[in-house]
């Protein structure tokens, strides 16, 4: 097992997805130089802010990711943009001094490689269709994997609202076909109504 720094968010990022972030926090300004220097990344699990305080209001699962740009941003504050790498599973979590959170982590393999059939199209129609809607979404990509169940499955978890509960049941399998089971039930019923 392997310690990383955390980065719990209220929305997920899973492996091939870029996201923008803000760092405003001085455990997460130290976190984000600490990486630059050691030319390391952190994770990103998912954080539940209406947890009770007797719940652990952190996903068990995550996923590391490395920066790839800096920005400052108008109000002055640090803006990064990290793509995701591979998946971990959170064994324990302690808290440094200024509460930067830190988990031992087991590694997890990514999704393979699948071909979405005829049937799942749709999915990755509705996903260009996102991304020309919203193209601050879609700029982030300069390769897109349309063809991919894997990345189709995981872009769409990621603009998904998902509970702590539903992202760690999705990520405990070693395949995308039940996540994208359930996308292909979500999407296609609302899409109907």
């Amino acid at each position: 097992m392997e310690e990383i720094m955390l980065f719990p968010l209220g929305s997920i990022l899973m492996p091939e997805g870029k996201m923008k972030l803000r760092i405003f926090e001085p455990r997460y300004q130290r976190m984000v130089a600490q990486c630059s220097k050691t030319d390391s990344g952190f994770g990103i699990c998912l954080y539940d802010s209406g947890a009770d305080k007797k719940s652990n209001p952190l996903s068990n699962f995550g996923t590391w990711v490395k920066m790839v740009d800096f920005e400052s941003l108008g109000d002055g504050l640090l803006g990064i943009t990290v793509v995701g790498v591979k998946r971990f599973q959170i064994h324990s979590v302690r808290a440094e001094s200024d509460g930067l959170r830190i988990a031992k982590v087991e590694w997890f393999p990514s999704w393979p490689v699948r071909q979405l059939d005829d049937k799942e199209l749709f999915m990755a129609h509705r996903l260009q269709k996102v991304y020309r809607d919203f193209p601050q979404l879609g700029e982030l990509y300069t390769h897109c994997f349309y063809d991919d169940a894997s990345w189709v499955t995981q872009r769409w978890l990621e603009l998904m609202p998902l509970t702590n509960q539903q992202f760690d049941q999705i990520s405990q399998n070693l395949d995308c076909d039940k996540a994208l089971s359930y996308l292909f039930n979500a999407i296609e019923s609302f899409g109907d109504g």
